[in-house]
């Protein structure tokens, strides 16, 4: 309750009392004042004298009070300056991640641009059309990868603006367009890419489709990304109990994550395995994605054999004649 400065001051208060009083009885100040109030006894001063101890009594709790006051302000102003030490490392590390998302981006635009540059470049020089083809195919496919990038650096900036909207959808049809927009990209790397729709799954649905497409489509992404050789597979299903949910499973034969690593590949810019292509957003937008729809991922991995993420998010059978949102 009281430091040292505190202390100290009532220290040179207790220094004063005593010295006044010891000054006091050095002169016969009492005596002389007793001799004086018997020859003014109509004043009344033996019992004004009385008032003094309560004079100090007043004074002791007068300067206790103050020492509360000035201890109470002492840690407004220690709390205030850890605020403003807590916001001043806010800011250094907001500045830290802004330097390292520009840095990572310049880096991962570069390598799919320098790509495309130089297939159109050797398609200049190349009159062999089975070459040329390839080239064309090659500059697609990093003309794609760009584009993905931006659309991952698109996504992460306008989530917490948009709400998701709650539409009635086919899942079936969901998992076909996936399917078809991530088959190239497995092929491209030799891999297989099989989805499974559950039997237990309503035809219609009523939920977040935008939200559940961009999950599916990062997690599909990223498994591939991560995949050497093997496959994925993707598998809806449906869970009506407790409450209406859909359940999306996407699972990889790929080098898998370390349990140590699980909790930081959510972190923006954080790639679970360096030299691999993308910002490191993928996983950030897909955890983003599911806790707005008020969802649940989880991951379940074992290095060398590969991961399985399955994603949770509320939704509803709906009729063929059921409104939209």
């Amino acid at each position: 309750m009281f430091n040292k400065r505190h202390i100290g001051e009532m220290g040179v208060y207790a220094l004063v009392f005593v010295l006044v009083t010891w000054l006091f009885i050095h002169l016969d100040a009492y005596e002389a004042f007793q001799v004086w109030s018997r020859t003014h006894e109509s004043w009344e001063l033996d019992e004004l004298a009385l008032a003094l101890p309560a004079v100090l009594i007043c004074l002791v709790l007068f300067s206790l009070n103050r020492v509360r006051e000035l201890h109470a302000r002492a840690r407004l102003l220690e709390e205030s300056r850890r605020e403003l030490a807590e916001a001043h490392e806010s800011l250094r590390t907001l500045n830290r991640s802004r330097e390292t998302f520009l840095t990572t981006a310049c880096h991962e635009l570069k390598s799919p641009l320098i790509g495309i540059v130089d297939a159109f470049e050797l398609l200049r020089l190349s009159d062999d059309e089975a070459d040329r083809r390839e080239l064309i195919e090659l500059a697609g496919l990093s003309a794609r990868k760009l584009g993905l990038l931006v659309d991952s650096v698109l996504q992460f900036s306008r989530q917490e603006s948009l709400a998701p909207a709650l539409t009635v959808f086919s899942p079936a049809e969901l998992l076909a367009s996936v399917t078809d927009m991530s088959q190239l990209q497995a092929r491209s790397r030799g891999l297989t890419l099989q989805a499974r729709l559950a039997g237990d799954v309503p035809p219609l649905m009523r939920g977040s489709e935008s939200v559940l497409r961009l999950v599916a489509l990062n997690l599909v992404g990223n498994a591939v990304r991560y995949t050497d050789r093997g496959g994925i597979e993707v598998e809806l299903g449906y869970r009506d109990a407790p409450a209406g949910e859909i359940v999306l499973t996407v699972s990889d034969t790929g080098r898998g994550i370390r349990a140590e690593d699980i909790e930081a590949i959510f972190k923006p810019y954080v790639r679970a395995q360096a030299g691999r292509e993308g910002l490191g957003l993928g996983l950030s937008i897909v955890q983003r994605s599911v806790e707005r729809c008020n969802g649940i991922i989880s991951v379940e991995s074992v290095p060398g054999q590969g991961s399985r993420f399955t994603v949770r998010i509320p939704a509803e059978a709906a009729s063929e004649d059921g409104p939209e949102a």
